[in-house]
């Protein structure tokens, strides 16, 4: 993702003036009560806040060691110094990142112009950041591709390598808005701070009531259980909170995640077994267990290894080729069904 040589600072930077409201940001303190359909229980497992400290090293430990890049950019931690979920998604905060990152992606009809890259005029930068599609996917793939590797370490490896149990690592909240952003200089993510924080209510075992209904907790392995609450709880939220922010439509964003997580489960060394059973949970399943929509569904092409441009499995064009300083992937969709239309013409 990162151009080559490119550094990627710690810094937190917002330029112009753009002050972002962390008082919509709320740090929730380790708790072991909750309540569940209206009872309240107590989770005598949960894990104290030196529990949480000593879980958070061990598993920046894991990263740095399985996947060193990832470790620099994604941290766990109790104490989150970035910008939470509901300060960097403020419309006029989000804009002003991307307004800093469309200096590096101006639009293509200004590229052949007499003015230097540098000195577009702001005007055209800020309508740019504002209706351009290509812009908001590519921020959306910074984004999404510094997040999800991480994530499905912890989700997959993490549990089997640190010396909590299962249940208690189950007891972390793992929804957005226990994700800090680091932005870059240039406007997109720089990394994340993932606080630790126990779930306000303990993820027991029993009923529980959604939208008027009540449904049955499903049990499944703890492995495809995380991965599906992963994706109800922060994915879904997540891409929802973006597609209220820009023009991209949620099916792109989707794409990217697919792409991503298929991708990474690839790198994991999961048994041939299991990594088949996660794709098709994952990519041909059209609901989950529980009777959720999966947003994941078709989201990418799943084809046999036998099968021509088996490599090629985006179904949806990411649009950086649109972008200035950017290119059309090897992979690009749009020219798999090129070719295929000029031999289907021969």
């Amino acid at each position: 993702m990162a151009r080559q040589g490119e550094t990627v600072p710690t810094l937190v930077k917002l330029s112009r003036g753009t002050q972002p409201d962390h008082t919509l940001c709320h740090h929730t303190p380790s708790q072991s009560v909750g309540t569940v359909g209206g009872a309240q229980t107590t989770n005598l497992t949960a894990l104290s806040q030196v529990d949480l400290t000593q879980v958070a090293k061990a598993f920046n430990q894991r990263l740095a060691l399985r996947a060193p890049f990832y470790a620099q950019h994604f941290v766990a931690t109790t104490k989150p110094q970035g910008l939470c979920f509901d300060t960097w998604s403020q419309p006029a905060v989000y804009q002003q990142l991307l307004l800093d990152f469309a200096k590096a992606y101006p639009p293509l009809g200004k590229s052949t112009s007499p003015i230097p890259l540098e000195n577009i005029p702001e005007q055209i930068l800020l309508s740019h950041s504002h209706n351009s599609k290509a812009l908001h996917s590519l921020w959306g793939q910074w984004y999404f591709g510094l997040l999800v590797p991480p994530m499905l370490e912890w989700i997959i490896n993490a549990p089997h390598s640190l010396a909590s149990t299962l249940e208690q690592i189950e007891q972390i909240d793992i929804a957005p808005e226990h994700f800090y952003l680091r932005p870059h200089d240039s406007g997109r993510v720089a990394g994340f701070e993932f606080q630790l924080t126990l779930a306000p209510t303990p993820q027991v075992k029993t009923a529980i009531v959604k939208t008027a209904r009540v449904k049955t907790t499903v049990l499944t392995p703890f492995r495809e259980r995380q991965l599906i609450q992963w994706i109800q709880r922060h994915l879904i939220p997540s891409v929802e909170r973006l597609t209220g922010l820009s023009p991209t439509p949620a099916k792109l964003y989707w794409s990217h995640l697919g792409y991503l997580i298929h991708w990474y489960l690839g790198e994991m060394a999961l048994p041939e077994i299991e990594f088949e059973r996660l794709k098709a949970l994952l990519f041909n399943t059209k609901a989950f267990e529980d009777g959720e929509v999966n947003p994941l569904y078709n989201s990418i092409n799943l084809l046999p290894a036998s099968a021509p441009h088996s490599d090629n499995i985006r179904r949806v064009c990411c649009l950086r080729y649109q972008l200035v300083n950017s290119h059309r992937c090897g992979d690009c969709p749009l020219a798999t069904r090129a070719q295929a239309k000029r031999a289907a013409q021969a």
